[in-house]
């Protein structure tokens, strides 16, 4: 008798346990496809965050060096720019005084009626035209400069309003070579000559 009532609290006890494994079985089916897929990725979230921490890193690194590069070929080419610019300044002084002089003797052939003047104006022009002017003009004032010289020797027939028309296209070419020159714009200043 003593043995049927130990195997009865054993089976009751196998049961027990039997029951407590289904249901441990039962809880892992239904755990859901997230859980385990989470359960899966949580040792691979922080070796990921640290490589996409260290790719980030790298590009910001790149960026930042190219931003430097582009900056320092800037301040070369600026550079570079002011020193042409201080090179050229007595060539482009002295382009700009010699227009100034041949615009202004051009003007005097032009309209002066003082015979005197007028032939000073003229020896001025031939002079700075074979001479001073072919240093520094550019081809637009070299070919306003021909014009109005072929005007002055006869080259072409030329009368006063042909003389004044010349004279006047050969200082907008002066004004646009200056303006050239300085790389700045003279729009303002630009004339239909």
């Amino acid at each position: 008798m003593i043995e049927g009532t130990l195997e009865q609290p054993q089976s009751k006890k196998l049961e027990l346990e039997v029951e407590k494994l289904e249901l441990d079985i039962e809880k892992l089916r239904d755990t859901n496809s997230f859980d385990k897929w989470l359960t899966k990725l949580l040792p691979i979230i922080p070796v990921t965050l640290g490589i996409a921490a260290f790719v980030f890193g790298i590009i910001q690194y790149n960026n930042q060096q190219k931003a430097a590069l582009l900056q320092q070929k800037e301040t070369s080419e600026k550079s570079i720019q002011q020193r042409e610019q201080e090179i050229l300044k007595p060539l482009l002084d002295k382009r700009l005084e010699l227009y100034f002089e041949a615009s202004g003797a051009a003007a005097t052939i032009a309209v002066s009626e003082d015979i005197v003047e007028k032939s000073k104006a003229e020896a001025k022009f031939k002079q700075l035209y074979i001479g001073q002017m072919v240093i520094v003009e550019d081809a637009k004032v070299e070919n306003g400069m021909v014009e109005f010289y072929k005007c002055l020797t006869g080259q072409d027939q030329c009368e006063k309003p042909e003389l004044q028309k010349r004279s006047l296209s050969l200082a907008s070419r002066m004004r646009e070579s200056v303006g050239n020159s300085f790389n700045i714009t003279l729009q303002d200043l630009k004339g239909k000559y």
